[in-house]
């Protein structure tokens, strides 16, 4: 997950001080949601349901491609297929990575921000757009006026997003998640309240479509057509921070409208599941922040480690394996 994108890149802007790192990208992978086969197979379903491949060419873009896991699912279903990022680092990361699946070249690599894109490309050169885990880090306005842009008359959106991960059983998830929260809480405390006034809007921008569950996402009748909200787990808590960490209420609206949209919610413990110990949960957590390395050797983050004590022992051990799901939220959309 990145921070929340701001116009400046001054240092607070925690995914621009990224470098290419292999061991902390290898980390950052491991530690992410997998998604899923069938969860791909629903965007794809859909887009097939709306794209004539005879009529038009099917062109997949994946916007805010980070270190291009879904680039490299696309190039399975694509011949043509564009990755963009604002960040030139996760796009040579990215590169390397799918280089060594042999799918370099197959990928057309964009440095630009989703919200400049329309810039970039002309009208319509996608057929397909995916746009995982950075919506709420975006100027969400601009950056869908862009999505509509790119999109060709019937090309198909995509837009998912994926929150803090969950103790999915019952017998531990009561004393389990509290501590996980805390330290979740505790982690990026520093990092949003000590942040500047730019930032702190940014970051109260994203946590507050990130409480709606993206349903302040509006996506006007003029443009799009049959709109799917699928809501996994909705019983979740979305941000990966709470209140403790913000100086900030944290709000959630609704631009859904009922009429025109349709809204499917499923609880699901298995969902995306995930077997973690401790020390995989400590993973998740400090690749959250691509210098917690750093500060952490500076010991700003030592007042967490009796939390993680806690957690262990509440766990089971250090050893002790625990499920996990997510709360999740994907919009599927297609263009006029």
């Amino acid at each position: 997950m990145a921070q929340p994108r701001t116009q400046d890149a001054e240092p607070g802007n925690f995914f621009k001080a990224a470098t290419c790192d292999e061991a902390y990208w290898n980390d950052y992978m491991a530690a992410r949601a997998k998604y899923s086969s069938d969860f791909y197979d629903r965007i794809l379903t859909y887009y097939k349901s709306h794209h004539d491949v005879c009529q038009t060419p099917a062109v997949a873009h994946d916007i805010g491609t980070g270190p291009g896991q879904v680039a490299e699912e696309l190039c399975k279903h694509f011949d043509t297929v564009i990755a963009s990022d604002t960040n030139s680092t996760h796009l040579a990361v990215a590169a390397t990575r799918l280089e060594k699946a042999g799918l370099k070249d197959r990928v057309t690599w964009t440095p630009c921000g989703a919200e400049d894109l329309a810039s970039a490309y002309p009208p319509g050169t996608a057929s397909l757009l995916t746009v995982a885990e950075c919506l709420p880090l975006l100027d969400v306005p601009r950056a869908m006026a862009a999505f509509a842009h790119l999109l060709q008359p019937e090309g198909t959106l995509a837009i998912w997003f994926y929150g803090r991960p969950a103790f999915s059983e019952p017998e531990f998830a009561a004393e389990c998640q509290p501590i996980l929260n805390e330290i979740l809480d505790l982690t990026f405390e520093k990092v949003i309240k000590g942040a500047n006034s730019v930032h702190k809007a940014a970051w109260k921008s994203a946590a507050d479509t990130l409480e709606s569950w993206l349903d302040d996402v509006h996506l006007s009748p003029d443009l799009w057509h049959d709109i799917y909200r699928y809501k996994w787990n909705p019983h979740l808590r979305m941000p990966v921070s709470g209140p403790n960490a913000c100086d900030y209420p944290i709000e959630a609206t609704s631009n859904i409208d009922a009429e025109r949209e349709t809204v499917i919610e499923q609880e699901d413990p298995h969902f995306w599941a995930e077997s973690w110990n401790v020390d995989e949960v400590r993973r998740f957590v400090e690749c959250l922040i691509p210098i917690f390395a750093e500060k952490k050797a500076q010991g700003e983050y030592e007042h967490i480690e009796p939390k993680y004590l806690a957690l262990e022992r509440a766990m089971g051990g250090k050893d002790a394996k625990r499920m996990f799901t997510w709360p999740v939220v994907l919009i599927l959309a297609t263009r006029k």
